[in-house]
């Protein structure tokens, strides 16, 4: 008995389905963007127009009072809808707002502001989210890598189709080994647009594409 997802007048997705409420665009939380991340609801590939939709209200969100944990939710939506630029920003404001301790734990806010550990777990989670989202049938591959990290590696996740992946990447190309745990067709997203892949259980399988 849900109601249905509402755009309101800025073409945004409205923070609030019920009519008259407007939404409060400066503030840390970005709840109604649920159906983007984690859920996988909204994607730029099943509901085009809804991610449309998100990302405006992505845009016009602001960062409130510079909560870590505002900034990264920010960042793992963006990634979701394939906003490397908007990623490399969320990420900034964290990496140089002072928000580690010398033991790498986080802050709740710059300077070291507030003992709080939400950085600290959710930076793991965007790194892999702009380098690798999967879905228990599709998997994408560098969907918003920032150009401010024009090399780098990532080895050993996991996906949600049950294989597990190792991707590195330059300026000029991106290669990915992908270890499937069973068989199972799957569809890759990446720049170059969308194909199907069958993968086998216990044979490795290597991609190689552009990294941009």
């Amino acid at each position: 008995r849900l109601p249905p997802h509402r755009i309101n007048e800025d073409g945004a997705l409205a923070e609030w389905a019920w009519p008259g409420l407007a939404d409060s665009y400066d503030h840390r939380h970005l709840s109604h963007l649920y159906g983007v991340w984690p859920l996988d609801e909204i994607t730029p590939y099943d509901t085009p127009e809804l991610a449309a939709a998100a990302h405006r209200a992505l845009e016009l969100r602001g960062a409130e009072n510079d909560s870590a944990h505002g900034h990264l939710h920010h960042a793992l939506i963006a990634a979701r809808l394939r906003d490397a630029d908007r990623v490399a920003h969320a990420l900034g404001q964290v990496l140089d707002g002072d928000f580690f301790h010398a033991s790498l734990m986080s802050a709740h806010y710059p300077k070291r502001d507030v003992y709080n550990a939400d950085a600290a777990h959710t930076l793991p989670a965007v790194l892999i989210e702009m380098l690798v989202q999967s879905t228990p049938d599709r998997l994408v591959l560098l969907p918003a890598l920032p150009a401010a990290y024009p090399s780098g590696a990532l080895r050993g996740v996991r996906t949600r189709f049950g294989a597990e992946i190792d991707l590195t990447w330059t300026r000029d190309r991106a290669t990915a080994v992908i270890r499937p745990g069973r068989t199972h067709r799957v569809e890759l997203r990446t720049s170059s647009g969308a194909e199907s892949l069958h993968l086998v259980a216990g044979e490795d399988h290597v991609l190689t594409l552009r990294a941009w």
